[in-house]
Order: structure tokens, then sequence, then C-alpha cells
């Protein structure tokens, strides 16, 4: 039996881990010139996007919010070890001070993982997983492995709107970095949130941001 302050050595583990999401940056966004000062933070954005689609899915009475929420608020947890991956090698972007039209070029293209990529990461992410799951004891360890993998197989209707909700954050505050400055190169954001929501609700949201 496991007693109550194990679980508390735990869960204090769990959230020194979880704690570097504070200050682990978006990668995407350094790449495309957001100094490191005014760069949102993993944690940032994962607050968001649960936000978001807590409140879109509203809309739904077939989605179960609470679950939607749960599932937003672990869906980057991995990315507290592995960082933000992004879907290019980083080694292929150009450099914005040496030829800056091909910089451009290259982050206003919509990028796909490749499949060595994707294995990758998604082998990157389980390891990550096991190693925050391995600090957690009882019921908290076996729902959060369960809804990670509900989520990473999209297996349910709501663990497909919170990857849809990821996908319009990022929109949104691509159009809020673009506001700050219009040469920065964020079409492929607005590409993304063409061609991968389905939800009329999140597609309301798109449609409503870029008509404001």
């Amino acid at each position: 039996m496991i007693g109550d302050s194990v679980r508390a050595r735990g869960l204090s583990r769990f959230l020194r881990r979880v704690v570097r999401l504070k200050s682990t940056p978006r990668t995407g966004w350094l790449d495309r010139g957001v100094p490191p000062e005014a760069t949102e933070s993993v944690a940032d954005h994962s607050f968001q996007t649960a936000l978001l689609a807590w409140l879109a899915a509203a809309s739904d009475p077939t989605l179960d919010r609470d679950r939607i929420l749960k599932l937003a608020l672990i869906h980057d947890l991995p990315e507290a070890i592995i960082g933000d991956i992004t879907p290019y090698d980083p080694v292929d972007v150009p450099d914005s001070g040496a030829d800056r039209a091909a910089w451009r070029a290259f982050l206003d293209r919509k990028h796909v993982r490749s499949a060595e990529r994707r294995t990758a990461k998604r082998s990157a992410e389980a390891s990550a997983m096991q190693q925050l799951l391995s600090e957690l004891h009882g019921n908290a360890r076996v729902e959060l492995a369960a809804l990670w993998h509900e989520l990473a197989e999209g297996l349910t209707a709501e663990a497909r709107f919170v990857k849809q909700s990821d996908r319009l954050e990022t929109f949104l505050q691509s159009r809020v970095y673009l506001d700050e400055d219009p040469e920065r190169p964020m079409s492929a954001f607005s590409e993304e949130v063409d061609d991968g929501l389905f939800h009329p609700a999140l597609i309301a949201v798109r449609d409503a941001d870029r008509a404001e």
C-alpha cells in the first residue's frame, strides 16, 4: 500500500520536472525572429490551448469538456524533457542575416515531418512520458498514462479536438507576433489551420480572428 507521503514526494518530483515548461521557449518563434524575452513558453501555449479548447467545446454537447481540459493541459508535457521539436531540421533553416529571402521562404512554407522525424519524435515523447510517469503513483499515474495514450493515438473526438485546438492556438499566436512585426514569416501557420481544422467551433474562431 502506497502511503500519502510517498505519493506527495512523487508528485513533488513530477512537478519539479514539468515546471521546466515555464522556461522552455517555443522554437518556431525563435526561428522566426521573435526575441527570446518575448517568446512564449510551452507552458504559456499549453494554458492558452486548454482555455481555447474548453471554451470552444461549449458549443458542442457531444464533447466531454472536462476530458478536453485534461487532454489540453497535458498535450505538451514531454517537452519538459525533450524541448520543442520543430517539424523541420533546425540545420536546414537559412541564416536570416546572410539570405533573408531564403529564410523567409523556408519558414513561410508549411513543413510536414518526414517519416523518420515523426518516428523519432514519437519515440522521444514516449520515453519522456515514461520518465514523468515514473514519478507518480496510484490513480494519478494510471489516469495520466491513459490520457496520454488517448491523445497520442487520437482515439477520441476529444483528443482530435485538442489536436486541432493546438494548431489553432499556434495560429492565433502567430497573428499576435505578425501584428508586432509584419515582416515575420508566419504564412505556414495560416496554411496549417486552413488544412487542419475540421470542427465548426474551431473554424468559426479562426474565421472570426481573421475578420478582426
